[in-house]
């Protein structure tokens, strides 16, 4: 999966979990992690969203959804940076997604938007 937006926008993420049928599944997970890193070898993320935190919502179809905010990229140099997302069910740790974030330059910056 990758996701290419310009820096300092914002851009509604939406995943869904799959069962062994295809479907959504309906497990309600402990947690779930969406964590963005400049490398995989980093110890320090650049930002991360939480379902604890409210940041990752469950929808009505079983899927998910979350927002990459102006805020958490405004400060990122334009890059191609890694992310993953992972769910916790119990003691259970579960990758389910390994992917890109490219940002981009942008055309109408902030001072533009008056």
């Amino acid at each position: 999966m990758t996701i290419t937006m310009p820096r300092g926008d914002l851009r509604p993420v939406r995943f869904t979990v799959c069962g062994e049928d295809g479907g959504a599944t309906d497990i309600q997970f402990d947690e779930i992690y969406f964590t963005v890193k400049a490398s995989y070898n980093d110890a320090r993320y650049k930002f991360q969203k939480r379902l604890s935190r409210g940041d990752i919502e469950r929808l009505e179809d079983g899927s998910y959804q979350f927002a990459i905010r102006p805020e958490d990229t405004d400060g990122l140099m334009m890059s191609k940076y890694v992310f993953d997302i992972e769910l916790v069910l119990g003691d259970e740790i579960k990758q389910t997604t390994v992917g890109e974030l490219i940002l981009t330059s942008e055309v109408t910056h902030a001072a533009d938007e008056v």
